[in-house]
């Protein structure tokens, strides 16, 4: 994706976001919309590589927004667990919000979603979050 469209795209998933009422925008704000476009890589640790995210980031596109926060908590690791923790229920909960803003309440569709975000949290609390937590600590301490 080239520069000026991974923007666009950016602009489209924050205006989600913000729209969503998602937690951690206003926190992610204060960064800049720079950092955000450069710290975003998709669905999927960095460790992953480019491919494997490109493909998880196609099937889990609902979830997007909820990434985008993601990764700029990812990007500010101070490699606790205590934030490691925090960054990883802020992306249940948003990826639950977002499911619920996309489908109704009685639409099955709604409890697919929040049971394909409870299967990104464990993804992401698990030791494979907590190597890209960490990953991100160092370089950041670079």
């Amino acid at each position: 994706m080239e520069e000026t469209e991974k923007r666009e795209h950016l602009e489209r998933l924050w205006q989600k976001a913000v729209t969503v009422g998602l937690d951690g925008v206003e926190w992610a704000s204060s960064l800049g919309f720079a950092t955000i476009v450069r710290e975003y890589n998709g669905i999927g640790p960095e460790w992953a590589g480019a491919a494997l995210r490109g493909i998880a980031t196609k099937h889990l596109a609902l979830f997007e927004p909820a990434a985008v926060l993601h990764d700029l908590r990812n990007f500010k690791s101070d490699g606790t667990r205590y934030s490691f923790n925090y960054a990883n229920y802020e992306f249940l909960v948003n990826c639950r919000r977002l499911a619920d803003a996309a489908y109704s309440w009685w639409n099955w569709r709604r409890y697919r979603a929040r049971a394909v975000a409870k299967v990104l949290y464990d993804f992401v609390s698990g030791p494979g979050g907590w190597k890209a937590w960490m990953d991100c600590h160092e370089k950041g301490k670079k």
